[in-house]
């Protein structure tokens, strides 16, 4: 698959933020919450939500062992969790879109709303993803925001770090997996506490660059 970068540039410019919703928030009772809260934005950027792995991803790591997993398998199977999490959110809160293919990228930038990115077409193969569990989630949300050129990544956690929230500060906090700082260099980093769920306001200043 041809990365989303060279044909939605222009697109992108108009404004894009990523939010990333970790898989430890599946059964949290305000996820859904965020959902709608990025759902109905009224905001004419886009949001593109990338998922966690979640149950998805901790079935993975169980049967890496007793299935004889290598770590390219076990990679793999981690970015299909993110998708299947993904479907999860997507049947959360309708009218959000499921993004997958490089041209879902440049719809969702030229029309606004909110999506759900699908990784598999994009990651599952791509050779700069380390095949290593210190690679998760947050990283793969670091990397896509990187590649289609965009500046903010915002991180829905269960708690917000004691710290700043630089990538070395989160890294050491382990709020997010070792390799996050390397793929986030150069990106404004915002993590904030799944709850309270911001209002329209406040999303939106966490959202802008």
């Amino acid at each position: 698959m041809t990365p989303p970068q060279a044909a939605t540039a222009r697109e992108m410019s108009g404004g894009m933020a990523v939010v990333k919703l970790g898989g430890s928030l599946a059964r949290h009772p305000a996820l859904t919450a965020w959902l709608k809260a990025l759902r109905h934005l009224p905001r004419p950027h886009a949001r593109l939500v990338v998922p966690g792995g979640g149950p998805f991803a901790d079935a993975v790591r169980a049967l890496e062992g007793p299935l004889g997993l290598d770590a390219l398998t076990a990679h793999r199977c981690a970015i299909l969790a993110m998708q299947q999490f993904g479907l999860v959110l997507l049947q959360r809160v309708p009218g959000l879109r499921a993004v997958e293919r490089e041209e879902d990228f440049a719809a969702l930038a030229h029309t606004g709303g909110a999506g759900v990115w699908l990784p598999w077409l994009l990651a599952g193969r791509a050779p700069e993803l380390a095949p290593s569990w210190d690679v998760t989630s947050d990283s793969l949300a670091a990397w896509l925001t990187a590649r289609l050129g965009l500046r903010v990544l915002l991180l829905v956690k269960a708690r917000t770090p004691r710290g700043s929230s630089t990538p070395a500060q989160l890294a050491r906090e382990e709020l997010v997996d070792p390799a996050f700082p390397r793929y986030a260099a150069g990106l404004t980093v915002r993590a904030v506490a799944v709850e309270p769920v911001p209002d329209a306001a406040s999303l939106t200043r966490l959202l802008t660059p």
